[in-house]
């Protein structure tokens, strides 16, 4: 596979050895190659590194210093030979045929710079990850970007906010000559703020079932809400850089957690009527989404602890941006990094 037209594919890993070993044998297993995978262990983890020096001929193994996320694919991607950033997270398993399938996309679609496919359970996924996958995969969890959270159906044209960064194919010769790259120190949500960006820079974008792939989710709650929390803090944060990027649904959990603290505060007796509408919702959202009879409750129970905790975020990372204006940071709070790339 020539460099000119070749895919590069970039990973990011740190204290998940199993996980990434999982990933690698389903890489190597998957059929025809890249041209090369690119993964950095981010940060101290001598395990990970043990692990890929098993895969020496196969792998380049980049030791980094722990960084943002948006920073250390950036370094990756800066080191890739090939013209794809194949951009997939170390919890995923690649199915039979997924870079075959990726190399024809490309080939058949000319003039498109973005790929991506959806994500399927994983076949021993616990009861937990069972219930977090069907709550993200309803539209009341998900949103209008289920897509992002489940297996995609057909190929065809699609917008930013359905593409996940574990699953997200970018063409080089697109991003590098706008200086189009992940913005640094972000919390989350980097590929989204990327994405948006390239499409108004014209950037066409296919989203394929033939690249669904499998993903696991997190598999406890202190875990999961975590998660969400970053996510809705990411959110603020691209929000602040790039206005397109506030989307009018990403403001509705943290719309409603205001409105719920001000009810709490001022008028506790208007609660019961809003409350309870929402419960119906969410019990209705339950009984329909796609979980087994047994995980449907766990999702009822999930969705207030998942749309609080995106409003928390949310306004977590709002705060942040308004305190560094004030306070005229270079280097935002938020960031995490030992050292700049």
């Amino acid at each position: 596979m020539p460099a000119e037209t070749g895919i590069s594919v970039v990973v990011i890993t740190r204290g998940r050895v199993e996980l990434l070993r999982a990933f690698l044998q389903s890489a190597l297993a998957a059929g025809a190659q890249p041209l090369e995978f690119i993964i950095g262990v981010n940060g101290s983890d001598p395990a990970s590194l043990s692990l890929l020096q098993e895969y020496g001929g196969i792998v380049k193994a980049v030791s980094l210093p722990a960084m943002c996320r948006g920073e250390a694919r950036g370094t990756l991607a800066a080191r890739a030979q090939g013209r794809w950033f194949c951009f997939l997270d170390d919890d995923t398993i690649l199915p039979q045929g997924y870079f075959g399938r990726l190399a024809g996309l490309i080939e058949n679609n000319p003039g498109v710079s973005v790929f991506g496919g959806g994500q399927g359970l994983h076949a021993g996924a616990g009861y937990f990850e069972r219930a977090v996958y069907s709550l993200l995969a309803s539209p009341w969890g998900g949103g209008p970007v289920t897509e992002r959270f489940a297996p995609v159906t057909g190929t065809g044209p699609a917008v930013p906010e359905k593409f996940i960064l574990c699953n997200l194919t970018l063409d080089g010769d697109f991003v590098k000559p706008r200086g189009l790259s992940f913005e640094g120190h972000l919390t989350s949500g980097e590929e989204n703020l990327l994405l948006i960006r390239m499409a108004r820079a014209g950037a066409r974008m296919v989203l394929s079932g033939g690249l669904n792939l499998i993903h696991r989710r997190r598999s406890a709650l202190p875990g999961f809400i975590r998660q969400v929390f970053f996510s809705g803090r990411g959110r603020a944060q691209i929000s602040a850089l790039y206005a397109p990027a506030c989307s009018g649904y990403t403001l509705l959990p943290p719309a409603a957690l205001l409105l719920g603290a001000w009810a709490v505060v001022a008028a506790p007796r208007l609660l019961f009527w809003p409350v309870t509408a929402y419960l119906a919702v969410s019990f209705v959202a339950a009984a329909l989404c796609g979980a087994g009879a047994a995980v449907k409750p766990a999702v009822f129970a999930l969705y207030p602890a998942l749309h609080a905790a995106y409003g928390a975020g949310w306004f977590y990372g709002a705060a942040e941006g308004v305190v560094e204006k004030i306070f005229r940071r270079a280097r935002p709070y938020r960031c995490r990094c030992e050292e700049k790339p």
